[in-house]
C-alpha cells in the first residue's frame, strides 16, 4: 500500500495491516477485515487508547482534534 494522504500513521504504508481503519484519520487501511459492530464500551476503550477513530468500524470517537 502506498500512503495517499497526509496522515502520519504507519498503517497506510504497511503491506499487512492488522486493523481495518486508521486510528488517526479513519480511512480504511485493510478492506479485507470485515466491519465490526462495536459497542459503546469498546469505543470507550479505544478513546482511552487515544484513538480518534475506531480501528474496527472507523467511527469518529473524539471530536475537534
Amino acid at each position: 500500500m502506498i500512503q495517499r494522504n497526509s496522515c502520519p500513521n504507519f498503517n497506510h504504508g504497511r503491506a499487512n495491516v492488522p486493523v481495518r481503519a486508521c486510528p488517526m484519520c479513519g480511512e480504511v487501511v485493510n478492506g479485507a477485515i470485515p466491519i465490526k459492530n462495536c459497542s459503546e464500551e469498546e469505543h470507550a476503550k479505544r478513546r482511552k487508547d487515544r484513538n480518534k477513530y475506531c480501528i474496527d468500524c472507523g467511527k469518529q470517537l473524539i471530536e475537534g482534534i
